[in-house]
């Protein structure tokens, strides 16, 4: 079988607005969060804990792991809930055989998220979706990983692009939302997907992908990935 999906080179810059609840219809909803800004208010949703999610925090020697680890918890809970029209501790998760999280007795709503250095972005969808943040680190090998995770075409382009390290992380991205939008977690020949081709060739699928990528503060790549092919999408920050 073989799996497709088309690469939005485009790159968006979007208008940011502040959340507020709406209806998904056939639209995508990223949303994202800068922990910092919001952590007085963060800190004081710790009632949304469970018992075993606040056993998890406390085991967190960094301070900035602990504030992601809980800003990620609360925030699954409070947006799932303004979606599925419920308070936020009554909302209940599952994961499949890979771990991808899903809402529990709930196949209308699907959403992702990803956390990186101070950001913290979700993708809400009536479709499955997947979402990828990664902070632009100039200082990183990546030329380690590129033979066993990289197309040849796109180790090329890596290598001959005047931001080596910028076009890593945006490719890196784009793969991981595909990834995590299917749902089955990393695999053995991620090398043979290629994300500079129209229609990229994976094997166990047949549905199509779409993607889309942005900068957010020129220091941050973030990727989306999602089922129709040109959905309305807002994007929201909180």
């Amino acid at each position: 079988m073989i799996f497709n999906k088309s690469i939005n080179w485009q790159e968006t810059n979007p208008n940011w607005e502040k959340f507020k609840e709406g209806i998904l219809l056939d639209e995508i909803h990223v949303i994202r969060i800068r922990i910092s800004q919001n952590l007085d208010w963060i800190l004081s949703k710790k009632d949304l804990l469970s018992q075993n999610e606040t056993e998890k925090s406390e085991r967190f020697a960094r301070e900035q792991d602990k504030y992601s680890f809980l800003a990620s918890s609360f925030m699954k809970k409070i947006l799932c809930s303004y979606y599925i029209g419920c308070e936020p501790k009554s909302v209940e998760f599952e994961v499949n055989e890979f771990n991808k999280p899903k809402i529990r007795n709930q196949e209308n709503i699907h959403f992702n998220t990803s956390h990186s250095g101070d950001w913290l972005v979700f993708a809400f969808s009536g479709h499955p979706c997947g979402i990828d943040i990664e902070r632009i680190n100039h200082g990183f090998d990546y030329s380690s990983i590129l033979e066993m995770s990289f197309h040849p075409d796109e180790i090329d382009f890596i290598q001959k692009s005047n931001q080596p390290v910028n076009q890593f992380f945006k490719i890196w991205t784009i793969k991981e939302s595909i990834l995590k939008a299917e749902g089955t977690g990393l695999m053995d020949n991620l090398y043979e997907l290629n994300t500079l081709q129209d229609f990229a060739k994976l094997p166990d699928n047949t549905d199509p992908w779409y993607t889309k990528s942005l900068l957010i503060e020129e220091d941050y790549w973030c990727s989306l990935c999602f089922k129709n092919a040109s959905p309305k999408i807002k994007y929201f920050e909180i």
